[in-house]
C-alpha cells in the first residue's frame, strides 16, 4: 500500500469511529462512572483493533497511518470542546485515548508481523 494512499484511507477509516464513538460519547449525557468508564474502554478497544489493522497492513508505515486514523477523533473532540469549554477535560481524554490506543494497535500489529516472517 503506498504512503499517500495508506494516509487516505487511514484518516477515511478513522471517520467513522470518531463521529460515531467519541463524537457520540462526548455528545451525551452521560450520568454515570460505570457509563463513562465503558465509553473510554470502547474507544480504547476500537482503536486498538483499527490501529493494529493498519499495523499489520503497513509493518513500517503503521505507526505513521495511526496518526491519520486518529486524527478524526482529534478534529471532533476539539471542535467540540470550542462549544463546551465545561467538558474540554472529557474531550482531551479521548482524543488522547484515541492516539495513544491507535499508535500501540499499529506498534502491536507491525510487530506481530516482523515476528510472523522470522
Amino acid at each position: 500500500m503506498s504512503n499517500v494512499f495508506g494516509s487516505v484511507l487511514a484518516f477515511l477509516t478513522g471517520l467513522l469511529p470518531g463521529f460515531f464513538l467519541v463524537f457520540n460519547f462526548m455528545f451525551s449525557d452521560v450520568i454515570s462512572l460505570y457509563e463513562r468508564s465503558l465509553s473510554f474502554l470502547i474507544v480504547i478497544v476500537v482503536y486498538l483493533v483499527l490501529g493494529a489493522a493498519f499495523g499489520l497492513a503497513g509493518r513500517d508505515n503503521g505507526r505513521k497511518w495511526s496518526i491519520w486514523l486518529s486524527l478524526p477523533a482529534v478534529i471532533f473532540a476539539l471542535a467540540y470542546s470550542v462549544n463546551e469549554t465545561g467538558t474540554i477535560v472529557i474531550n482531551l481524554l479521548y482524543a488522547s485515548m484515541a492516539i495513544g490506543s491507535a499508535v500501540t494497535g499499529a506498534s502491536l500489529g507491525a510487530k506481530l508481523i516482523k515476528k510472523r516472517k522470522q
